[in-house]
């Protein structure tokens, strides 16, 4: 037998992944936490910027110059405004792109962009060339997402990217419009996370640091307690039920199925749970004895319930439902039909010339066809409809949610054809053909007794008129 690990172990075991998984889980709420916090901070920083920027930018002024390719004084005031944001705030960019593609090259058109005090003295070729292209500086994915905001007019959008050039940034773009209403070009400010992503992973360890300890200390405390009073008295108890399992085993007495268990005198739950084992298999023994019958019992009177109930709704040819059975459960549905508003049809089918396949082939061949054509009409329908044999050579079929005026039709032409096909091989293949009437819920009435006297007389229509092998109840003609 496997050795088991000790309810000792088991309590360390399950301490230390409760520790661990609290640890993770109040680590992942810190994290998400605190870069909530962090990126609504951002987007509320961005867009104070952005607005700001925005109402002092002359958009006209601005889409001249990128025509004529001259700077304006507007537009040489704007470059001044760029610039004292940026080393104003604590912003990693300021600038206006015009997103021209998403192929790899050329996909940004530079306009303006803000340059810091220091960038002005060290690397003063980072100055952008209004219209300039950006050739490769800009990947698909990046353009694409300058590329899309367009589509969001009078939103900041924000994404954030990662790259090994520019590290973490968080970008905001506004949309600008000249006075005509026309998009024009992409307000956008970039502020950089790398700082806000070590500090909130220093914050995570932290924590977790934290929660470590004090549940190693709670592990060691509960432990120490549990061994005094509760893991030593229950290992004598496991002991003992251990046991009678083992004995126990295979045992088709209940009579056998006692427990044996010395007394525990520890004055406190533990003893009343010693007891309460004893007087538990006791109970159970006596309840097996009881259950065992009545469960025998019940399970063989279930089964001729249900063997009964079957047999009794069932035609024994077709396996379709009797007549009884279809009438009770068309009168049923269309009962509970209470709003008028579902199309049903109600469709009474006859196996013409039935008797004269009988009396000139034989009872076998007459029925191999009513088999043949029960099978037809069980595949023909959903299963939501109500299917049954009614008479010697008579079927009956509540079509339910007819979804158009002439879908009863379709369903009929469907049966004949797929019904003449069945029996091309017979020898009495000519012979076999069907008669159909229908009549319409809620049209034709809202009772099984009025659709089905309407349906019948729609079946005497087509049986004494021999126009076509079916036919919907006319008010006027039947």
């Amino acid at each position: 037998m496997e050795k088991k690990r000790s309810l000792r172990q088991s309590i360390m075991v399950r301490c230390t992944i409760f520790i661990v998984l609290l640890c993770i889980l109040l680590s992942v709420a810190n994290y998400f936490g605190y870069r909530s916090a962090l990126y609504k901070m951002y987007e509320e920083y961005i867009t104070d910027m952005l607005n700001f920027a925005a109402s002092n930018i002359d958009v006209d002024d601005m889409k001249e110059c990128l025509e004529t390719g001259k700077k304006s004084d507007k537009f040489n005031q704007t470059q001044i405004l760029f610039d004292n944001i940026k080393d104003t705030y604590r912003i990693d960019y300021i600038y206006v792109i015009i997103p021209q593609n998403t192929e790899p090259l050329d996909n940004i058109m530079n306009v303006i962009a803000g340059m810091s005090s220091y960038e002005k003295e060290n690397v003063p070729e980072n100055e952008v060339t209004l219209g300039g292209l950006t050739g490769d500086d800009y990947t698909v994915e990046t353009a694409t997402k300058y590329y899309n905001a367009a589509d969001h007019p009078g939103e900041i959008v924000f994404f954030e990217e990662w790259a090994d050039r520019w590290g973490s940034e968080y970008t905001g773009i506004l949309s600008l419009y000249d006075s005509d209403g026309n998009y024009f070009a992409e307000l956008c400010v970039d502020i950089e996370t790398n700082e806000i992503h070590k500090e909130i992973r220093l914050n995570v360890i932290t924590n977790m640091v934290i929660i470590i300890v004090l549940g190693a200390v709670f592990i060691i405390m509960f432990i120490a307690w549990s061994r005094k009073d509760i893991t030593g008295p229950i290992q004598i108890i496991e002991e003992k039920v251990v046991g009678f399992a083992s004995r126990s085993h295979g045992q088709t007495d209940p009579n056998e199925l006692i427990i044996e268990m010395p007394d525990i005198n520890t004055k406190n739950e533990l003893q009343s749970l010693s007891e309460a084992i004893v007087k538990l298999s006791q109970d159970m023994r006596n309840y097996l004895i009881n259950a065992l019958s009545a469960s025998n019992e019940a399970a063989e009177a279930h089964k001729k319930a249900k063997e009964m109930t079957e047999q009794a709704n069932r035609d024994p040819l077709t396996g379709l439902l009797n007549k009884g059975a279809t009438e009770e459960v068309i009168s049923m549905l269309l009962s509970n039909e209470s709003t008028g508003k579902e199309s049903s049809a109600l469709m009474m089918i006859d196996v013409d010339n039935f008797k004269g396949i009988n009396d000139n082939f034989g009872h076998s061949s007459g029925d191999k066809v009513l088999e043949t054509v029960g099978r037809i009409i069980h595949n023909s329908f959903k299963g939501k409809d109500v299917i049954g044999r009614v008479g010697g050579d008579e079927f009956m079929v509540l079509v339910r949610d007819i979804d158009s005026p002439v879908t009863e039709e379709r369903l009929a032409d469907r049966l004949e054809y797929t019904v003449m096909h069945a029996f091309e091989s017979e020898k009495y293949a000519d012979k076999v053909s069907l008669s159909i009437g229908i009549s319409l819920y809620p049209r034709d009435g809202r009772t099984f007794e009025e659709l089905y006297r309407k349906a019948d007389k729609a079946l005497y229509y087509v049986k004494n008129h021999g126009k076509a092998y079916y036919h919907t109840y006319n008010p006027e003609t039947d």
